[in-house]
């Protein structure tokens, strides 16, 4: 097939200029440099931009708060219920790693037997994406009910996260629970 109609097409057209070019790539350069500069002031703005779903968990476990929240917030407690290595600086600002190193990230905020913040990445995740990870412990009789709620999660992540959540944390805490609970 021959494209005969193509001068045609062009006929009448008003082509930029190499001063509207120049025009438009300082616009775009100052989009970009404001662009960045909001970026580096919000500190909102972790990683990178891919779409995100939020979940949000509740759980009750068969523990006074002060236990739940110490199985969160203790190195030992954490290798018990993950079955794996962890490394953790439970303080603000201290990182952590979790199911020899699947699980990455930074404790944000620590108000204790009350609610833990983090910065949380999967490996798999793509590179420097965090999600945000909020744990509240809330006290209810002779049981305390954990909220997780979570940020931030890549969309093809979302039911593998929710999985994870259920049965790698809250049903290996619960059998943790129950060994201490045998044990005395």
């Amino acid at each position: 097939m021959v494209c005969t109609g193509f001068p045609e097409f062009t006929m009448g057209m008003i082509l930029p200029t190499k001063a509207m070019a120049v025009q438009e790539l300082t616009i775009k350069r100052k989009l970009s440099e404001n662009a960045l500069q909001i970026q580096a002031s919000s500190p909102v703005a972790l990683g990178v931009r891919i779409p995100t779903v939020a979940l949000h968990m509740t759980e009750l476990f068969d523990t006074a708060i002060e236990q739940l929240y110490r199985i969160f917030t203790v190195k030992d407690l954490v290798q018990k219920f993950s079955k794996s290595s962890a490394v953790l600086e439970a303080e603000k600002g201290g990182k952590f790693q979790m199911f020899d190193g699947n699980i990455t990230g930074e404790y944000t905020e620590l108000l204790t037997n009350k609610k833990i913040v983090m910065k949380w990445r999967c490996r798999n995740w793509p590179e420097e994406h965090y999600a945000v990870v909020a744990l509240n412990f809330v006290p209810t009789l002779e049981q305390t009910e954990l909220q997780l709620d979570c940020e931030g999660v890549p969309i093809c992540e979302e039911e593998n996260m929710k999985f994870c959540w259920q049965k790698q944390h809250f049903e290996e805490i619960k059998g943790l629970l129950q060994l201490t609970t045998l044990n005395g």
